[in-house]
């Protein structure tokens, strides 16, 4: 119970961090409300959500309290795994419960992103291409926590690009059984 505590806890800072940004979005909403759909907007709305949450969790937040303990920006003390599916046995010096909520994590964290990258690139549309795509973002964050003093890991690139991929997925099911629906042909451009 306590892992889906501590996921629910990720879910729900993702949740008000998404509530500040549609605050913010609102003016710009307005703005672009007769040359751009309210579906569409909301399609680049998720995406930059997407791309600002998982900023926020992976280097935003490290960044800013270094800069606020008045510490240099980049590390001096470094670590990296480049040994894949590590994680299945070593325990990182955590519990075993709070490595698997941080290898779900790792997952979740991405799936949003499968999904949203094919609806706002016409180009993404294809599957390989948002796997890649996915895993290009998750690889710059693990070469961006190497130089911050967080560790830069192969098995969150792994894991990220999983939650990509299951996020592609369910982009091709909403596509498949929405595709005659006129909001959800304006959501991923089509219309």
């Amino acid at each position: 119970m306590l892992m889906l505590e501590e996921l629910l806890c990720y879910v729900l800072i993702g949740a008000v961090g998404l509530i500040l940004l549609v605050v913010l979005y609102l003016p710009v909403y307005f703005i672009l409300r007769k040359r751009i759909s309210l579906q569409r907007q909301l399609a680049y709305f998720l995406f930059i959500g997407c791309v600002l949450v998982i900023a926020g969790a992976t280097v935003i937040e490290t960044v800013i309290i270094r800069i606020a303990d008045g510490m240099p920006l980049l590390s001096a003390t470094h670590s990296l795994n480049l040994i894949p599916f590590q994680f299945i046995t070593t325990e990182w010096g955590m519990s075993t419960r709070k490595q698997i909520t941080q290898e779900i994590a790792n997952v979740m964290m991405f799936v949003p992103l499968g999904f949203i990258f094919p609806a706002v690139y016409k180009r993404l549309r294809r599957g390989r291409w948002t796997i890649l795509c996915t895993m290009g973002v998750s690889f710059c964050i693990e070469f961006m926590q190497y130089f911050i003093g967080r560790s830069a890991d192969v098995d969150d690139v792994l894991l990220n690009t999983c939650g990509g991929a299951i996020g592609y997925l369910l982009f091709s099911a909403f596509s498949l059984l929405f595709k005659d629906r006129k909001n959800w042909k304006r959501f991923i451009g089509t219309e």
